[in-house]
């Protein structure tokens, strides 16, 4: 479970994703992503944080950070008009996922007539900070599969991928629907689907 600690105006999570960045004159920025509900459910939602939240969720998600703070950087030195978007979602098909961090999240506030009023709904969270999520809180939320378990499914795979050349898919695409385009992931599917066909032969 991604959720950690709830209440009106403030909330914990480990696990949001990002589709577009919205980026203006100002110190701040816009995420129009999704969280994950307690369920498990990703639900549509927005963020505003600063660049130095941004640049440490980056710093924990070492596979976005180079190519994320570039995209941002020539943006913003680009910047043909205000406020700009870069659109994860249209340039990689799949918005960005941040999990395994620890995310404090507060309701916005905005002035309404002389008070400040914190908006409420859900949908929308400023990022106060955020933290990498220790290991140990990390394999609670992160169940470990048995090996067994995960060869059982990698022969599923390979079994579906020779099902859909019985029906005389393209080997490109019987790979593709049986979710082996991967190479490495074929591989090993190939080698558990033989190892169990050995076994029932022996």
């Amino acid at each position: 479970m991604k959720k950690l600690q709830d209440d009106s105006t403030k909330l914990i999570t480990s696990a949001i994703s990002i589709g577009q960045i919205i980026l203006d004159d100002s110190h701040y920025l816009t995420f129009w992503g999704y969280i994950q509900s307690p369920s498990g459910e990703w639900k549509r939602c927005d963020f505003v944080t600063n660049y130095e939240v941004l640049n440490n969720m980056l710093r924990y998600v070492e596979q976005y950070h180079e190519s994320v703070q570039m995209t941002i950087v020539q943006k913003l030195e680009n910047m043909e008009r205000i406020p700009e978007m870069i659109d994860f979602e249209a340039q990689t098909g799949t918005a960005i996922r941040f999990e395994d961090i620890r995310f404090y999240l507060a309701k916005p506030i905005y002035k309404r007539k002389d008070a400040w009023a914190t908006y409420s709904v859900n949908n929308c969270w400023y990022i106060e900070k955020v933290e990498a999520l220790p290991r140990k809180q990390y394999l609670q939320d992160h169940p470990v599969i048995p090996l067994d378990d995960c060869l059982a499914i990698l022969r599923d795979h390979y079994e579906l991928y020779l099902g859909y050349l019985e029906l005389d898919f393209l080997e490109e695409d019987a790979r593709k629907k049986a979710c082996l385009d991967n190479d490495h992931k074929f591989t090993l599917a190939y080698y558990a689907w033989k190892e169990q066909v050995e076994k029932r032969r022996g």
